[in-house]
């Protein structure tokens, strides 16, 4: 393996002797190498705080202590390996020093001095086998969570489409009954007014006025003044669990093997319905779609991540807020915006936010993988997802699909 050049060597000895022939042989070694040499852990520190060697050869005892507790570091073990040597050694101390993380344990002599170009040449080999060992672990857990997610998403599908065929069925009556309803309505209303007018007439007035006094306790004017306006508001909320039905199924549709020409507003329109409950109780939804035209793509995929954009909206507004949703074409590319007025994020978590499994909610609460699969997705697409935000102010979410 070809150790990559030149290096960055940082040496903690207060021995000015053994850290002279350290840098000696490095140098003849490693003749390109930056080798820096700091006496105390302060020094150590304070380096390794700016600037991350390639490696760090470290006595066990400096002038201001013992050396062995800086592995406790994370990220001494995480970013550089670490060489551990003292005058003198024991099985124990050497034990302790790899149990802590370092990567090797040598006594100081005359023939380690003179082999340490060996003893990193084998350590920074370790330390790369050990850094794919990592790599690899990592990537194997993010395709097992991307696949683990994948399947919850299909399971949600068929979940959806089970809950959406049993609820169009009796949605489907209700809607029948109500269109008859209507017409029964207006028979009776015309009835009662028949009735009224034949009262007019009446020279019963006896009968008249009983009639009269139990229209007023049934309230029979008021029931035939709320009755229309009753059918009509049922007829409205029958319409709109139809077309939550129709946008389950379009939601939970599997995908098609070949990507379509798809109305992005309509998209829009059916992704609100399916979340509208997480956004109506913390934010008022304000919708500017604008005229654009039809985009080949994956519908479901577009829904997916319009969802996750949203509902995280939605998360970060702690009392009523505003979500806005904006679509418009730029040129050859179509953009939707999903802006909050919420609390925004951090400019350190900027560049992390679409790592997979990286997350600024509480645990329990997110995985940190909604906005890594929502950048890959768009990402598959051709496009991208941008993000622009400020602290206090809230955050726009910027989906750019080519044409």
């Amino acid at each position: 393996m070809k150790i990559k050049s030149p290096l960055n060597i940082l040496i903690a000895e207060d021995d000015s002797a053994h850290s002279m022939a350290l840098s000696r042989n490095l140098e003849r070694k490693f003749p390109n190498a930056a080798i820096t040499v700091v006496t105390t852990i302060h020094d150590y520190s304070e380096y390794i705080a700016s600037s991350i060697p390639s490696v760090a050869i470290v006595d066990l005892n400096l002038s201001d202590g013992c050396t062995i507790n800086l592995l406790n570091s994370p990220e001494n073990v995480a970013s550089f390996p670490v060489i551990m040597m003292t005058s003198f050694g024991t099985e124990q101390v050497a034990a302790e020093a790899i149990k802590r993380g370092a990567l090797d344990y040598l006594v100081k002599s005359p023939e380690a001095f003179a082999s340490i170009g060996t003893t990193i040449d084998g350590v920074l080999r370790e330390w790369q086998l050990i850094q794919d060992k990592r790599r690899i672990e990592l990537q194997l857990k993010e395709s097992q969570t991307l696949i683990i997610q994948q399947e919850k998403m299909a399971s949600i599908g068929q979940l959806a489409a089970g809950v959406a065929h049993e609820i169009n069925n009796p949605i489907g009556y209700i809607s029948s009954n109500l269109s008859a309803l209507v017409r029964y309505a207006d028979r009776l209303v015309q009835f009662f007014e028949f009735e009224d007018a034949a009262l007019e007439g009446c020279t019963d007035l006896t009968a008249k006025a009983a009639i009269t006094e139990k229209k007023r306790q049934l309230k029979i004017d008021m029931i035939l003044k709320d009755l229309g306006e009753l059918i009509s508001e049922s007829q409205e909320g029958a319409d709109r669990v139809t077309k939550i039905v129709r946008d389950l199924k379009s939601f939970s549709r599997s995908e098609e093997d070949k990507a379509v020409l798809s109305d992005l507003n309509e998209c829009i329109n059916s992704t609100i319905n399916i979340v509208r409950n997480e956004i109506k109780y913390v934010a008022e939804l304000n919708l500017q779609l604008g005229d654009i035209p039809p985009v080949l793509c994956y519908p479901q995929q577009i829904s997916q991540v319009l969802m996750n954009l949203l509902v995280n909206a939605a998360h970060s507004i702690d009392q009523k807020g505003v979500i806005s949703l904006a679509t418009k074409q730029t040129d050859d590319w179509i953009e939707i915006s999903v802006t909050d007025s919420g609390c925004g994020i951090a400019r350190e978590h900027l560049e992390r936010i679409f790592e997979p499994f990286f997350t600024t909610k509480e645990a329990g609460k997110g995985t940190g993988l909604g906005l890594a699969i929502s950048a890959d997705l768009i990402k598959k697409h051709g496009g991208e997802l941008v993000v622009n935000s400020e602290v206090g102010k809230g955050s726009t979410f910027t989906i750019r699909l080519p044409l």
